[in-house]
């Protein structure tokens, strides 16, 4: 083999050596400072600042119920939150989006919840990123044509004995529809009653291929896990 030859090989080598350093270099400068920082975990409903510990006439309860905008600690939101993995697994961050669109109402009567029906408009979800809420209209969750998340109770919820501005427990049975499927979920739900104002709050955990969502992949370099949660907290005062 001639010197010349062996020189172009060499050449190219260097060539396709610094496209190599290159890339992994970008990588690298993504990574540490492009990348969000890991979102904060979900606040867990704390009892009313203003808490009397009274208890709360169950009778009181009885009626309908309607979502409210909330503030502080009883804002109305819902949102997702998933693990997006970059570059092979360099980085991962927990990423979450949220809608304060939220609508609906709750009935209750003779100390049980006896229905139940969330809507959340799933088209004003917002991160922190703007690229992330445009890629989620047409990969995921496709809000574009998929734009509203329901909740509906398939099976009355026994209240348990509630104490004004204390938080307690309690399971809810219903059908959550999201990107167009129907799955029966349990729902372990925190409330609270506090003065006119009824909150409940929870995260939902979501295998997305249970409702025929695809976790998004951008050119393998960011993917999503398969697994995520539907987060939320909301008010409700009565009609």
């Amino acid at each position: 083999m001639s010197r010349s030859n062996n020189t172009s090989r060499n050449h190219l080598f260097v060539i396709i050596g610094g496209l190599v350093a290159l890339v992994v270099v970008a990588a690298i400068v993504v990574v540490v400072f492009v990348l969000p920082d890991d979102a904060p975990p979900k606040e867990e409903l704390p009892d009313a600042a203003d808490a009397t510990g009274e208890v709360v006439d169950a009778d009181s309860l009885d009626g309908t119920w309607n979502v409210v905008a909330g503030d502080g600690d009883t804002e109305t939101y819902a949102g997702y939150r998933v693990e997006e993995v970059f570059a092979a697994g360099a980085q991962q961050v927990t990423a979450i989006g949220q809608t304060n669109d939220v609508t609906g109402t709750l009935t209750v009567a003779g100390g049980e919840v006896t229905d139940a029906s969330i809507t959340v408009d799933m088209t004003t979800l917002e991160s922190d990123k703007d690229r992330r809420d445009d890629a989620i209209r047409s990969r995921g969750i496709q809000t574009d044509e998929f734009p509203e998340a329901t909740f509906a109770l398939s099976e009355p919820v026994t209240l348990p004995g509630l104490k004004d501005g204390i938080v307690a427990e309690v399971d809810a049975v219903g059908d959550l529809t999201l990107h167009g499927v129907t799955q029966q979920v349990t729902v372990a739900l925190s409330v609270r009653p506090s003065g006119d104002t009824f909150t409940i709050d929870a995260s939902v955990p979501v295998a997305f291929g249970d409702f025929d969502i695809d976790a998004p992949s951008v050119g393998g370099f960011v993917t999503v896990e398969d697994e995520g949660s539907l987060e939320f907290r909301i008010s409700f005062q009565q009609r």
